[in-house]
């Protein structure tokens, strides 16, 4: 999988998990989750973070919320999931 794949396979992710919620996301102009999807990548190829914390971290950084830990999990795994198909 190329890096622009896996890039749309995150955004597909994130954008399917609504982090920043529908009301927010209008009122920032958020129209999908690409610009986020790549700074995941990044943080964990620049870290060597998991999907996890590196979504926890791009995530809260961007937008100054708060994620449930459980949909964090959930979402995270789907993205180690789809990084380990490559």
């Amino acid at each position: 999988m190329t890096e622009d794949e896996e890039v749309t396979e995150i955004s597909k992710i994130l954008a399917a998990w609504k982090p920043v919620g529908d009301v927010q996301a209008a009122a920032i102009g958020l129209s999908d989750y690409e610009a986020e999807a790549k700074d995941i990548l990044s943080v964990m190829k620049l870290y060597g973070y998991s999907a996890k914390k590196a979504t926890s971290e791009v995530l809260q950084e961007a937008f100054l919320i708060d994620l449930e830990k459980t949909e964090l999990d959930h979402y995270g795994s789907e993205i180690e999931a789809v990084l380990a198909n490559k």
